[in-house]
């Protein structure tokens, strides 16, 4: 199974330390998470494949604009056009776009504010299934982003957008604020979910918080869960969303990052052991 991490959790940008990074924690997958002028797309996609390593998505980090008052869906829709080509470079691969919904901030309600999310989403979603790359909606928390709280409300904007490109994206740390019940959340969308994010409670790794992920792994596999799945951890004191800068809070997170990966593994050897138990 490929299992992720969502790069910017590490700090790390430049495509041959996050190689070795990825390496050394024994994880094949990757979420880029960055800016996708920092470095070059063919490297990425050349080096992350020639490690073994898939990327699963191209998720711009910083995708809020420059100055908020100046927010308009023609610069947005141009700044996401150049992610999406970033993308094809990279290897094809999916580009998220909820950082969309940092482009609205500057509208005069909520109303107006959807209206512009909507538009953004339908013109970039577009361009790239024109150009071959798959679009994905994380559903986050509303302390986070100004809109799309629920996998509810992500419904009705993949039923607006159309088309049949785009995914959504569920996130264990945020279904814990919005969602009432975030087994029947992940019941209800397992077999439409393209990742699934790994976060505890807390937002850091597995058991570090309340979260209880056996149970939300069981009712994935149920549902027919097939989508990938990625750890988000960030340590406590650098809650929401600072990665570390010290060795001593660097070797921490790995330890989050090589714990979340071996018990998630360790579910999915159980389950395996469950059927051939049963067979």
């Amino acid at each position: 199974m490929t299992f992720s991490v969502v790069s910017w959790t590490l700090g790390i940008t430049e495509v041959d330390p996050l190689v070795d990074k990825l390496k050394a924690l024994g994880l094949n997958g990757v979420q880029y998470a960055g800016d996708h002028r920092d470095v070059h797309p063919g490297e990425l996609r050349r080096k992350t494949h020639e490690a073994g390593i898939r990327i699963i998505a191209i998720d711009p980090f910083n995708a809020a604009p420059a100055h908020p008052d100046q927010a308009s869906s023609a610069t947005a829709i141009e700044y996401y056009k150049r992610v999406v080509d970033f993308a094809v470079m990279a290897g094809a691969v999916p580009v998220t776009l909820h950082g969309l919904s940092l482009w609205t901030r500057n509208c005069p309600d909520a109303a107006s504010a959807r209206q512009r999310l909507v538009e953004c989403c339908k013109s970039v979603d577009t361009y790239a299934r024109e150009r071959g790359i798959r679009t994905l909606y994380e559903v986050c928390n509303h302390y986070e982003v100004p809109l799309i709280h629920t996998a509810a409300q992500c419904h009705a904007l993949m039923e607006e957008v159309g088309g049949g490109n785009m995914g959504m994206i569920l996130d264990s740390f945020h279904m814990n604020i919005n969602e009432p019940d975030p087994l029947r959340t992940l019941r209800e969308n397992a077999r439409q979910l393209a990742i699934y994010h790994i976060s505890d409670s807390g937002r850091g790794g597995i058991g570090t918080g309340h979260i209880d992920f056996a149970a939300q792994h069981a009712v994935l596999k149920e549902g027919g869960f097939t989508g990938e799945v990625a750890v988000e951890p960030v340590l406590e004191h650098l809650t929401p969303s600072n990665a570390p800068s010290s060795d001593a809070d660097r070797q921490r997170l790995d330890r989050q990052v090589v714990n979340s990966a071996q018990t998630w593994r360790g579910y999915e050897a159980g389950q395996q052991q469950c059927r051939q138990g049963g067979s």
